[in-house]
């Protein structure tokens, strides 16, 4: 048998990940009550904590938190410790990177989209009483997240394998977050294909809520940065337009002179200067000036044709 757990990444993170942090104390405060409520009731919370925490598709429409319980229930300390590690490892690094407040909205939102995906992909789709839960639909989501922020990383792993007690071996391995994460959606979209074409199909790992998981995160950060760059792009807009005059102004190295600079000129949109007749000469000479601009100097009493000072000095 070969297992391989990730247990790290090249990445540090900055911040501390309080909201990672929070949402692994809530999933393993939630399993603890019930366990304890499994023994108090020998059992018979069960029965109540699968029709009314767990996502049920049959009875989601009259029981609407469904959909939001359901990300912190597990049906084991294996299934709860695994989804922890996932959660520890890539909700940390996503949070990092893009905020708390945004982490937590985009979790919650990923796993929606992964409980739709999830009743999609079933047999019985609405039909089904099947209960589903887990947080693994949202860590897939995180986990897509971070596929779109951090592809060029690698993902640490250590890997168990044995064979009947006979042979045994424990070691390390990393491999680029793509082909990780790759590997990881091609596998539950082939298994979650299979168990909708199965009539045998009764439930078990939830395939299609880690395949429409992992879509959803990333199409969440697809957006997001889509948003952000168009925002960034409107913001600097105006540092874009830039009058001419003040460009060359800025960037044009001009002659010094001993005169006084007295000239104003203005291209239709905007005014620049004040320059000397010398610096508008040699302006105009290297087609700096659009000739079509206008020129305002002490002592006029209107604007006037900058192309007249090409030929003569200023009177």
């Amino acid at each position: 048998m070969f297992i391989a757990i990730p247990v790290g990444m090249n990445y540090r993170t900055e911040r501390l990940p309080v909201v990672t942090l929070s949402l692994i104390g809530i999933n393993t405060l939630v399993y603890v009550v019930s366990l304890i409520c499994f023994f108090v009731t020998q059992g018979d919370s069960n029965k109540w904590i699968d029709d009314n925490l767990w996502l049920v598709p049959a009875t989601v429409h009259s029981h609407p938190w469904m959909c939001l319980t359901s990300m912190f229930v597990h049906g084991g300390i294996l299934h709860l410790a695994g989804n922890m590690i996932f959660l520890f490892l890539f909700g940390s690094c996503v949070e990092d990177m893009i905020g708390r407040v945004r982490f937590t909205i985009f979790y919650l939102l990923g796993g929606l989209i992964a409980e739709v995906f999830y009743i999609a992909m079933s047999p019985d789709h609405f039909k089904s009483d099947m209960p589903m839960g887990g947080a693994s639909g949202a860590i897939s989501a995180c986990m897509g997240m971070y596929l779109l922020l951090r592809h060029d990383v690698n993902i640490e792993f250590k890997y168990f394998f044995w064979f009947f007690l006979i042979y045994m071996r424990v070691g390390e391995f990393e491999v680029p977050a793509w082909v990780a994460i790759g590997f990881f959606f091609l596998t539950n979209l082939v298994s979650a294909i299979l168990g909708m074409m199965s009539p045998l199909h009764q439930g078990g790992v939830a395939f299609g809520a880690h395949v429409g998981g992992l879509i959803g995160g990333a199409a969440i950060i697809a957006i997001y940065k889509w948003m952000k760059r168009s925002v960034e792009v409107k913001e600097a807009k105006p540092d874009l337009i830039i009058n001419p005059a003040e460009l060359i102004a800025r960037t044009v190295q001009l002659p010094v002179t001993s005169e006084t600079p007295t000239i104003y000129l203005h291209d239709g949109t905007a005014q620049s200067g004040p320059f000397t007749l010398t610096q508008v000469q040699g302006m105009l000479s290297r087609g700096e000036i659009n000739h079509e601009s206008q020129y305002w100097s002490e002592g006029m009493t209107d604007w006037e044709g900058v192309r007249d000072l090409a030929a003569s000095p200023l009177e």
